[in-house]
């Protein structure tokens, strides 16, 4: 102890703190388990190895538990090894021991008497030894005694620094070496007697053990308390007092303390006394501890009872909580699932609802439909039906006027039967090929032979009527050829000895008319005999006939009529007949009209038949052209084809038509073709037409091919290489058409026999090619071929050269010569060069991964368009000189800007393809896609401004045939591919709307529940919302326009010197004109021209002044006005605009910007309110865009996700940045959660040192993506570099390492590189 309290004394203050402690664990019955204090003490920092030697030493019973004696000296022992203190062996004694508190006077044994720490009141024992330095040995437990044993410890305490506090205290011995005289001294009786009377301040005689300490504060002397309470009352009166004031005298003067009080100090109460009241008070004090005993044991039996209960209550509410939790769950899923039935319930109702409208429109549209014909049917029957009536009312009475005329024109009969002889002169034609007839109307020949025809037959379109030997019947027009007029001589000796033409033709109808077979040119009345060539037979009576179809007369005494026409017969020839109409007579074939004489049903029937075949057929549209230059394009749905091919074209809408060519249809520019002229040359005689017999029958799989059936015919209009011929299909009774039809299907006729084509390709055909040069076979078993031929693939065993079919020659090929069709090619056998990695994957995936190395391919390829614009066409335009800067900027617009953000979008797709490897599967790429179409607005002032361009070019094209010249000369690069500068211009137009059929197809075949469906679900929606805007570009012509005005009209300098009006803003996308006019400043009176725009208000002045009337005069190209920019331009976000007095009549209002305030003034009222108005709301409209942009990156970062696990990131900082303005910040993103950190302004090095936590979905799917841009206020944030960190491979590097740092090369970029701390945390659970 060394005179001061020992290093593993507890004091109270230490011994209360501890107790606190251990209430807050909730022990139970008094003890805390183990688990309770272990989990406490961890809380301390110590190492558990530490704490486990330190709890050995604390539990002195070993029963795994701590009353409140041992926690207090486990903290003890815990505090002093954090202050350094090396733990002792073994647990010291004096920390067994309760710490002993001052008595008080309301309890002055309390903090002694405690049963909590089961020790009993301290009490020095006269038996005890002293130690050899003379202090006082630790005092031991004694029985309770009185009242006063508890002052006398503390009395003792302090008795002995009264004097002197650096004197050494006396040593208590036997009274063998002390004085020979212990009584008092008068005067130091006296002093002391003084300095009782100065503590006892109440005047009660006494001084308690709470008076005394307030003197005797030092060294622990129990045994001068001991001996001065004579009494063993607790209290020193005054002589008690000078008796220990004088003993503590002795002590400090070096003599021992006598065991017992000297005889010559006892006189103060007669011994009988002292010890009756000693054991009175012994007995009190025993009493008092008993009674207090009791009390404590009850009440914390009552404390462990209530405790105990209190704990069941807890565990109850804790059982019902939980219960009601999971009923209140269980609930939710009910409601939930209830909701989800009733939702898709409602939709299947709604989708029933929906299928039985439109059923019932349906069947509304058929009724109506039906209810139309039928009623137009009656209509035009009823008409009929009148007509009919309204003829015969007029034959009747044309019948009694003729009967009266008779007589009158008897004498002219013989007149006119001579004349009738001068027929109509027939034409001669010869068969070019044999021609067999298919039914009974037709007629068949031989390659040779004459035919004769009467041209002027109503016929349909292509077939002829005539007469061969006797037979009549009708035939293909393409199968003869007119006789020249030179020959006329020798088919006339011919024909003499035959029977007359017209005779052998009434004949023929005739007999087909007795042989029952309908014909709409077959009579359907039987004629009288016929009379001789030179008597005809005169009619007798009223006999009339109606008109078939029209006829013209061939000489003068020809009759004309018209169809339906009503003529009356006069005589009757064998094939002609006399008769008149109107007042004119003629004779006609019979063979024109039908007689009248039947009944009403009958001559109906025939009138409609009539009217029905006459009808000419209908055609279908579609027209020929020749393609001018060769188009190859990567886009599937394009239709390829070479220079001179023929294209049959189905639709013709705006730069793009459709067309086919055999079984492949698709789009194609309009200018690559020209309309293919007419081929005359068959019918003049030069050329003989070839005609085509169908084979085999052939379905057609779209409207561009032809249906073929056994034994057609079909006039073969044109031969394409690829297998597939153009011809016109010759079927009687069917309309014409036009279209494709494989020509191993047909045989092509001779002029004496027919002539096979092709053999058809054998069936186990696995794909066609494209050959994409000339090859000549070297070797027999080789096959020759040129280049855009279409060759059948029979095997592909050898993966250098594969066996092929090609206009029936099989033969081997080269497969470098060849590309694959856009039909037959399988995007995934590209991109994969793995096999066995292909054969992993499912069917969908396969074209998945397809479809996306589809859309990177085609993305370089575009790029590099772009790319060969500039170079070849753009660059050598610039250099000669012969187009100005102006028409530069109208053909090519924007197009560095296109190449930029294709460029931008073609390097996150690059790098993503590299981190997942060369030719291995791209797992995202949505994102991408989604990011980067919302920054493709340049496309929009391209596609508006495209047009003009365009235009511009054609007219210097058709007006300057050295400008053509020039074109013509630089599109000779082979990287052109023979494409002109108009078909480049097409290519942004074409590819902008290609991107949502390429996200479509990927989306088709992403399953549900992909990382990247979500994804490209947005994407898809960017690229339909971007093509959208570019269809709405062209009406917002007028706000580019004047944007570009703008651009030319105004100067600026300073932060806006680089200022492109006509662009994308920061975050607002396309920049928008929204307002503009004049203004003045209210103090100078300076006229300002202020110009609104959708993120920033521009105030400019004019160099000269000048007049407008209105912005369209303001925007004329004709108004050359230059304006310079008066201030910096007014960020809306930053700006605040008001009124000074609404109610004030002059137009003024104050514009706030920062530190600068606006006072401005319009020419009206109303032109302020307009202002005020506008500019508000664009202000309204720029905070809005911010704010939801913070929000959304706020809401991905703080939802709650259930992952597998979390990534620390810390950004340290950048390096070696690429050079620009210096306001670099960062972007780091994975998937949905973006952080951004902080713009550093003036730095190529900044350090951000921002931190951000990511939560973990998928292991193999999650990216971690770092990109840095600039920060700019005008324009998009500029491409400084980015790079992509999987999570695997964070796991795979870095996993039960810790936080690691790692040093990360930007992409895409010359220089640059960023250093991070990555920490993965994986869930154990997960």
């Amino acid at each position: 102890m060394n005179g001061g309290p020992s290093v593993w004394a507890i004091s109270p203050e230490e011994r209360d703190k501890h107790d606190q402690k251990f209430e807050t664990l909730s022990p139970s019955m008094g003890y805390v388990s183990g688990e309770q204090a272990r989990k406490f003490f961890l809380q301390s920092g110590l190492p558990a190895s530490v704490l486990a030697e330190i709890w050995a030493l604390a539990d002195m019973n070993k029963d795994g538990k701590m009353d409140r004696l041992e926690f207090s000296i486990a903290m003890k022992l815990i505090k002093l090894k954090l202050q350094g203190t090396s733990l002792p062996s073994a647990l010291p004694i004096i920390m067994k021991q309760p710490p002993v508190r001052a008595p008080t006077l309301s309890n002055p044994t309390s903090s002694l008497t405690n049963p909590a720490y089961g020790v009993r009141p301290l009490m020095p024992t006269m038996g005890n030894a002293t130690l050899p330095n003379g202090t006082m040995g630790i005092l031991q437990p004694m029985p309770a005694g009185t009242l006063a044993t508890a002052y006398l410890a503390c009395f003792c305490r302090r008795c002995l620094s009264f004097s002197s506090a650096s004197s050494s205290p006396s040593v208590m011995s036997p009274l063998v070496s002390g004085p020979s005289d212990w009584s008092v001294p008068h005067a130091s009786r006296l002093k002391y007697r003084q300095q009782f009377n100065s503590l006892d301040k109440q005047m009660i005689g006494y001084l308690t053990g709470a008076m005394a300490t307030t003197m005797l504060t030092q060294t622990q002397l129990a045994s001068i308390w001991n001996l001065a309470d004579v009494d063993k009352d607790g209290k020193l009166k005054a002589e008690e007092f000078i008796l220990a004031m004088h003993l503590v005298d002795v002590a400090k003067s070096g003599h021992p303390l006598p065991l017992t009080l000297p005889t010559e100090l006892d006189s103060i109460y007669p011994v009988q006394f002292i010890n009756d009241k000693f054991k009175a008070n012994l007995e009190r004090g025993n009493a008092e501890l008993e009674k207090r005993r009791q009390t404590l044991l009850e009440a914390e039996k009552r404390e462990q009872e209530r405790r105990a209960q209190k704990e069941r209550e807890e565990r109850e509410r804790r059982e019902k909580e939980a219960r009601e939790a999971e009923e209140r769950r269980r609930k939710e899923e009910e409601r939930r699932l209830e909701r989800q039935r009733e939702l898709e319930r409602q939709r299947e109702e709604e989708r029933q609802r929906e299928i039985e409208r439109k059923e019932a429109a349906q069947r509304e549209l058929e009724r109506q439909r039906k209810e139309e014909w039928e009623r137009r049917r009656r209509g035009e029957l009823q008409i009929k039906k009148e007509q009919e009536q309204d003829d015969i009312i007029k034959l009747k009475a044309k019948k009694r006027s003729l009967e009266m005329e008779l007589e009158a024109v008897v004498s002219g009969e013989e007149t006119l039967a001579t004349q009738h002889r001068k027929s109509a002169a027939l034409t001669s034609f010869k068969a070019l090929y044999p021609f067999t007839a298919r039914n009974n109307e037709e007629l068949s020949f031989n390659a040779d032979d004459m035919i004769e025809v009467d041209e002027t037959t109503e016929r349909e379109e292509g077939w002829l009527f005539g007469s061969k030997q006797g037979k009549i019947g009708w035939f293909p027009e393409s199968y003869v050829e007119r006789v020249a007029p030179s020959d006329m001589a020798n088919i006339t000796a011919a024909a003499a000895a035959k029977v007359p033409l017209q005779s052998q033709l009434s004949s023929a109808l005739e007999a087909a008319k007795a042989a029952g077979t309908k014909s709409a040119f077959t009579p359907t009345h039987s004629a009288n005999p016929a009379p001789s060539e030179t008597q005809g037979q005169k009619v007798v009576g009223n006999l009339s006939a109606q008109a078939l179809c029209s006829w013209t007369a061939k000489t003068d005494n020809h009759l004309n009529f018209d169809k339906d026409d009503v003529i009356q017969v006069l005589e009757q020839q064998e094939n002609w007949w006399l008769g008149e109409l109107n007042g004119e007579r003629g004779w006609f074939p019979k063979t024109y009209v039908t007689l009248m004489g039947e009944e009403e049903s009958s001559e109906l029937l025939i009138f409609q038949s009539i009217k029905r075949i006459s009808q000419p057929s209908a055609l279908i549209t579609k027209f020929e052209f020749v393609a001018l230059y060769t188009y190859e394009s990567p886009e599937p749905g394009d239709l390829t084809f070479g220079e001179g091919d023929t294209i049959l074209v189905s639709k013709r809408e705006g730069e793009w038509w459709n067309g086919s060519i055999g079984d492949r249809t698709g789009l194609f520019p309009s200018n690559y073709v020209k309309p293919k002229e007419a081929d005359t040359s068959s019918m003049s005689g030069k050329k003989k037409p070839e005609i085509a017999q169908v084979l085999r029958a052939h379905s057609s799989t779209g409207p561009e091919q032809l249906n073929l059936e056994n034994n057609q015919l079909i006039l073969v209009l044109s031969k394409n290489p690829s297998g597939w011929w153009l011809g016109e299909l010759q079927a009687r009774g069917k309309k014409r058409q036009k279209g494709w039809f494989p020509a191993s299907n047909v045989k092509i006729l001779g002029s004496s026999s027919g002539k096979s084509t092709p053999a058809p390709p054998p069936g186990n055909t696995l794909c066609q090619v494209i050959a994409i040069y000339d090859y000549t076979a070297a070797n027999g078993d080789e096959m020759s071929f040129s280049k855009g031929q279409l060759i059948n693939v029979l095997d592909k065993n050898d993966p250098d050269w594969w066996k092929g079919e090609l206009n029936g020659a099989t033969g081997l090929f080269p497969t470098n010569y060849v590309k694959m069709t856009t039909a037959d090619c399988d995007p995934s056998q590209q991109w994969c060069a793995d096999l066995n990695n292909l054969d992993s994957m499912g069917p969908q995936e396969k074209k998945r991964q397809g479809y996306i190395h589809e859309l990177i391919q085609t993305e370089e390829r575009y790029v590099e368009d772009l790319q060969i614009v500039l170079e070849v066409f753009h660059k050598p335009m610039s250099e000669s000189g012969r187009v100005k800067d102006a028409e530069m900027a109208m053909i090519f617009v924007n197009w560095k800007e296109l190449m930029a953000c294709n460029t931008k979008l073609l390097k996150a797709l690059r790098v993503r393809k590299k981190t997942g490897g060369e030719n291995m599967p791209v797992q995202m790429i949505g994102d991408i896609l989604a990011a980067e179409l919302s920054h493709m607005q340049p496309y929009i002032r391209f596609c508006s401004c495209q047009i003009n361009g365009a235009a511009l070019l054609q007219t210097r094209i058709d007006n300057e045939p050295d400008f053509k010249n020039f074109l013509k000369k630089i599109a000779t690069d082979y990287r052109c591919k023979g494409m002109p500068l108009s078909s480049f211009l097409l290519k942004p137009m074409q590819r902008i709307t290609r991107y949502p059929l390429h996200i479509k197809n990927i989306l088709e075949c992403t399953a549900e529940g992909h990382a990247d469906r979500g994804p490209l679900k947005e994407a898809l929606e960017r690229a339909e919302e971007l093509c959208q805007q570019v269809n709405e570009g062209v009406r917002e012509k007028e706000n580019s326009d004047r944007l570009e005005w703008i651009q030319n009209h105004v100067q600026c300098d300073g932060a806006a010197e680089n200022l492109v009006f006509n662009s994308l803003t920061n975050c607002l996308g396309p920049r928008k004109l929204l307002h503009s006019g004049k203004m003045n400043k209210v103090k100078s009176n300076k006229e300002l021209w202020a110009f609104l725009f959708n993120d920033f208000l521009l105030l400019t002045h004019a160099s000269k002044q000048f007049t407008s009337s209105g912005p369209d005069k303001l925007f004329s190209n004709k108004n050359n006005v230059q304006l310079k920019m008066y201030k910096p331009p007014v960020l809306l976000n930053e700006v605040l605009v008001k009124l000074p007095d609404p109610s004030s009549d002059e137009p003024v209002f104050h514009i706030s910007h920062i530190d600068r305030v606006y006072i401005l003034k319009t020419d009206n009222i109303n032109e302020r309110t307009a202002w005020v108005q506008k500019i508000k709301a664009a202000s309204e409209e720029f905070i809005e865009t911010e704010k939801k942009k913070r929000e959304k990156a706020y809401q991905a970062r703080s939802v709650k996700a259930s992952g597998i696990g979390r990534l620390l990131v810390t950004i340290l900082e950048a390096t070696e940045l690429k050079a620009c303005k210096s306001n670099p910040y960062c972007e780091v993103t994975m998937g949905a959660q973006i952080f951004t950190s902080r713009t550093l302004n003036d730095t190529l090095n900044p350090k951000w040192n921002f931190n951000c936590q990511f939560h973990i979905k998928d292991l193999y799917q999650d990216v971690l993506c770092i990109t840095i841009f600039e920060r700019d206020q005008f324009s998009p944030d500029d491409f400084l570099g980015r790079t992509e960190v999987p999570v695997a491979t964070i796991k795979k590097e870095f996993e039960n390492k810790g936080p690691v740092t790692r040093r990360l090369l930007l992409h895409e970029v010359p220089t640059g590189e960023v250093w991070v701390r990555l920490d993965l945390q994986l869930f154990g659970n997960k």
